[in-house]
C-alpha cells in the first residue's frame, strides 16, 4: 500500500518585493488608463449639448454634465472588476517567474561560493527553463574543467614529493634539481589549494 506524500500548500508570494513591486505597476497602468478615458471624454464631448429625459422632464445639458457621472461609475466598476481580475492572473503568472528567479539566487550563490555540484531543476510549466539549461551547460564545464585541474594538482604534488624523496636519498643529486623540485611543490601546492576552493563532482 502506498502512501500519499504529505499535502504542502503552495507558496505564491516567494520574493514579495518582486511580486508587489509588479502588481503596483500592474494597478497605476489600469489607473491611467482610466484617467486617459475620461479627459479624452471631457475633451471630445467639450463645447457640446446633449437632450436627454430625467424623470418627466427634458433636460438640455452640458454634454460631460450628463454623462461624467455615469463614465465616472462604470470606469470604477471596470476599473475594480479588471484590477481583481488582473491581480489573480499577476499572482499566478510572477509565482512562475518569482519562483525560478528565487531558485536561481540561492544555487548561484552557492556555485559563487565553490559548490560546483548545484544544479539548477526547475518544472516543466515555470518560466526560464532555456536560462536553466545554459547555467546548467556552463555548472558542468565548471565542474569538469576544476576537477580536472585538482585531479592533475594532486597527481602532481605526489609524483614531485617521489622526486624530492628520491633526490634527499641520492647523495650524487645536484642541490639546484632539489631546490626546483622544492619551488615545484610549493607552486603545486598554491595550484592545489586554489582548485580545493571548488567543491566538484570528481
Amino acid at each position: 500500500m502506498t502512501t500519499k506524500p504529505p499535502f504542502r500548500r503552495r507558496n505564491y508570494f516567494i520574493k514579495k518585493k518582486f511580486q508587489f513591486d509588479f502588481a503596483v505597476k500592474f494597478l497605476i497602468l489600469i489607473a491611467i488608463e482610466a484617467v486617459l478615458a475620461i479627459g479624452l471624454f471631457l475633451y471630445v464631448s467639450k463645447g457640446t449639448l446633449t437632450a436627454g429625459y430625467s424623470g418627466p422632464e427634458l433636460t438640455v445639458a452640458r454634454t460631460y454634465d450628463f454623462f461624467l457621472p455615469i463614465l465616472l461609475f462604470s470606469n470604477l466598476i471596470i476599473v475594480g472588476a479588471t484590477a481583481v481580475a488582473g491581480l489573480v492572473v499577476l499572482i499566478f503568472l510572477s509565482h512562475r517567474i518569482a519562483g525560478p528567479l528565487y531558485r536561481f539566487e540561492n544555487i548561484l550563490n552557492d556555485l559563487s561560493k565553490g559548490d560546483l555540484t548545484r544544479r539548477f531543476k526547475l518544472r516543466e510549466t515555470d518560466q526560464l527553463l532555456e536560462l536553466e539549461k545554459g547555467i546548467n551547460e556552463m555548472a558542468n564545464t565548471l565542474d569538469r574543467n576544476v576537477g580536472d585541474i585538482k585531479s592533475a594538482a594532486a597527481a602532481l604534488t605526489q609524483l614531485a614529493s617521489e622526486m624530492q624523496t628520491a633526490a634527499a636519498s641520492n647523495p650524487s643529486a645536484s642541490k639546484s634539481l632539489e631546490r626546483l623540485l622544492q619551488e615545484i611543490s610549493r607552486t603545486l601546492r598554491e595550484l592545489k589549494g586554489s582548485a580545493d576552493f571548488f567543491k566538484t563532482s570528481l
